[in-house]
């Protein structure tokens, strides 16, 4: 009965006689042939999965609605419906296999007899029977497109065959509608989707293929394909002058004599310049007249600033495109992204995420990962927590177990040495039971997330630290800060009263003192201690005009505008501690730019990027009073008139007034230094200037007269 099946179709009608005999059923019927079917691993059973048909939910309808005999039938007897069934499945294999009988056509054939047990439970589970078998003929159609062996499909990838039933973006209709409306126009009927990396433009498209591939399209766009068309893999082994321009003209070709090929071309701006060697033709300067004459539909898509770079200056090119510009998902889309993923990682990592994680990956993508655009972020925190979650467990798991085993392990060799041999007998099943137990319980244990999962990836990702103790941070801090810094006991309690660990803003203080008073060492002790990353920004050399582009990157109009800046470092760190030292000495101009950062905690560089300051420290330091005593005997007549406006210092979260070194302070920080005890105290701070120069200098004359000892007592 076997001779035209399949190995897979032989297997299946020997498990569907297995499942008869075990259900204790008369006859092998239509709805023992699906059970056999749905215990496969293949499309059509991934088909009847997305419908919400698998073996277990199936079964359990079966024996709830039929039951079971009291005793087994050991003949083997077909139904005359799955007679029928196979004998449609055979007509079906001769039009399109050859006369080779596959699962899918198993499936078809039930469907379109449309009678039978199986046919009448699905219609139990609620199943629309049309769209299944829609779905189920799209997993033969497509073969009979590739046999024709198309150049097109030697390069592109369709993204009609790899996409399942379920919506793969939410929340884009708009977009979307904007899409196939374009498609659907005689003239400029290619849609260009504009946006950050990460918003979801290709998955856009994922989305229409989707759409296409399930009839839910106008009939206009009914049986298009979309390729997704790579310009490498175009240019790729292209040696010669010609070789690219005959390639792509081969595929224009293709296109035009298929006519139901969208082309999509992802990074399209990389179109602009592909194969334009010298003496050769660009891509879009071949394919600007199709465009133009609707011959061909391409959807493109590109960042904003590359299209502005690249595609906005050929203006032949761009105006045969109709801009769709996709923007970042609201909080409320994103709350609807997120049910719409979750279930997907949950059934992929086998893991429980609960309602308060998806807040938490919300809120916290959204507060610390500023170099992403959502929903890129938040679904890549998702996998992140999930991969790593599933890894620990694993590890705690495997180690647990393997002490336990290998303690059962011991005591058999001891008993083994001993010539205890019953004993031992026991141990050894004991081993076997526990080894089995392991098995078992690896299947079906379920993960759970925990809040504090999330943090700590989150503090894997920025090197921000969310899981410790603000106040016992706090505490080091000030620990380390007074054990350190001699003479301003003051000032650094002040400092570290005013830290604020958890501000969703950045915090800015401006240290004026004298020289040497230990302003810049505050901020490199707050930084260790907080484990920041340290950018320290020398405002001497930030007097010009010009210099304003250090920081934030020259224009394009400008020789070497695409070199590295200053600030560039807060987008790739954005946990740091800022030291703008010395800021009197900086243009105005700079000045005015620290305005913005100071007050709304982000500023856009000259490539028109965000860059946010929220989780930095920002220090400025100043000496313009430290010239002046009488700024220090009353601090009320401390005046920053004709050195700072009153926008910028109204700005600033906390002005800290560092006392002057005095004497006293200058002589305990001899003793606890200085190892050369033939030093004259009074000659050491009288060369040394304390009240010119504060510690710095005496710090120096320290180190000189230390390295003399240690020379001596080598």
């Amino acid at each position: 009965m076997f001779h035209n099946y399949g190995f897979e179709v032989a297997n299946i009608l020997k498990k569907a006689e297995n499942i008869r005999y075990e259900c204790k059923h008369p006859y092998v019927g239509t709805e023992h042939m699906l059970l056999a079917l749905l215990l496969e691993e293949n499309e059509t059973t991934h088909v009847f999965e997305s419908f919400g048909v698998n073996y277990s939910s199936f079964k359990s309808l079966l024996l709830d609605i039929v039951g079971q005999a009291s005793s087994y039938q050991e003949l083997n007897l077909y139904t005359p419906m799955l007679k029928k069934v196979l004998e449609i499945a055979n007509m079906e294999a001769m039009d399109l296999n050859h006369g080779v009988v596959k699962p899918v056509y198993l499936a078809l054939a039930l469907l379109e007899e449309g009678e039978g047990i199986a046919v009448r439970l699905l219609l139990q589970m609620d199943v629309s029977l049309d769209e299944l078998y829609l779905s189920l003929k799209q997993l033969i159609i497509p073969k009979s497109k590739k046999n024709k062996n198309l150049e097109i499909f030697k390069i592109g990838v369709s993204m009609n065959q790899n996409i399942g039933r379920e919506k793969v973006i939410v929340g884009r209709e708009k977009e979307i509608d904007f899409m196939i409306e374009t498609l659907l126009r005689k003239q400029k009927n290619n849609p260009l989707l504009i946006g950050k990396a990460g918003v979801g433009k290709t998955a856009l498209v994922e989305e229409l293929a989707r759409r296409i591939k399930y009839h839910e399209v106008p009939k206009e766009l009914e049986g298009m394909e979309i390729v997704l068309l790579e310009m490498g893999a175009l240019v790729a082994g292209t040696k010669y002058r010609g070789e690219f321009e005959e390639r792509l003209n081969k595929i224009i070709k293709e296109v035009l004599h298929e006519k139901n090929i969208i082309l999509f071309i992802d990074e399209i701006h990389s179109m602009v310049n592909a194969g334009g060697a010298e003496g050769a033709i660009a891509a879009s300067d071949i394919l600007k007249p199709y465009l133009a004459r609707g011959e061909i539909k391409i959807i493109g898509a590109t960042t904003l600033a590359e299209y502005h770079e690249f595609l906005e200056r050929d203006k032949a090119l761009d105006r045969r495109f109709e801009k769709i510009m996709i923007e970042e998902p609201s909080l409320e889309m994103m709350q609807t992204i997120l049910d719409a993923v979750v279930p997907s990682f949950e059934k992929y990592y086998d893991i429980f995420i609960s309602e308060e994680n998806k807040k938490d990956f919300l809120y916290f993508s959204n507060s610390y990962l500023f170099t992403k655009s959502n929903p890129d972020k938040t679904i890549d925190l998702i996998d992140s927590v999930c991969a790593r979650k599933k890894v620990k467990e694993a590890r705690l798991y495997s180690s647990k177990n393997r002490d336990t085993l290998e303690k059962i392990q011991r005591k058999k060799e001891r008993s083994l040495k001993k010539g205890d041999f019953a004993t031992a007998l026991k141990e050894a099943m004991d081993e076997e039971k526990f080894k089995k137990e392991l098995t078992e319980s690896a299947n079906f244990t379920r993960l759970t997330l925990t809040h504090e999962d999330i943090l700590e990836m989150i503090e894997t990702k920025t090197n921000f630290w969310l899981q410790k103790d603000e106040r016992v941070l706090l505490e080091k801090l000030k620990d380390n800060l007074l054990s350190n810094l001699l003479g301003q006991d003051e000032v650094l309690v002040k400092l570290v009263d005013s830290l604020n660990l958890n501000c969703q803003k950045n915090m800015s203080f401006l240290f004026v003192g004298g020289s040497g008073v230990g302003k810049t060492e505050t901020v490199k002790i707050v930084s260790d201690t907080l484990k920041t990353y340290f950018i320290r920004i020398d405002m001497s050399e930030y007097n010009t005009i010009e210099s304003v582009h250090k920081l934030i990157g020259s224009p394009s109009y400008y020789a070497g505008y695409k070199e590295p800046y200053v600030f560039q470092k807060v987008k790739e760190h954005p946990y740091a501690t800022i030291l703008f030292d010395e800021i009197e000495k900086a243009h105005p101009k700079v000045l005015n730019l620290l305005l913005q950062i100071l007050d709304e905690s982000f500023i856009t560089d000259s490539f028109g990027e965000v860059i946010r300051f929220d989780h930095t420290f920002i220090f400025l330091t100043s000496n313009v009073i430290g010239r002046d005593p009488i700024g220090f005997e009353n601090s009320k007549k401390a005046s920053f008139d004709g050195f700072f406006s009153k926008e910028f210092v109204g700005r600033i979260d906390e002005v800290l007034r560092f006392k002057p070194i005095t004497k006293e302070v200058a002589l305990e920080y001899i003793h606890k230094n200085l190892k050369n005890k033939d030093v004259l105290e009074e000659q050491l701070l009288h060369d040394a200037e304390v009240e010119k120069y504060g510690l710095r200098n005496l710090k120096n004359l320290i180190q000189k007269y230390n390295k003399k000892v240690s020379l001596l007592n080598n």
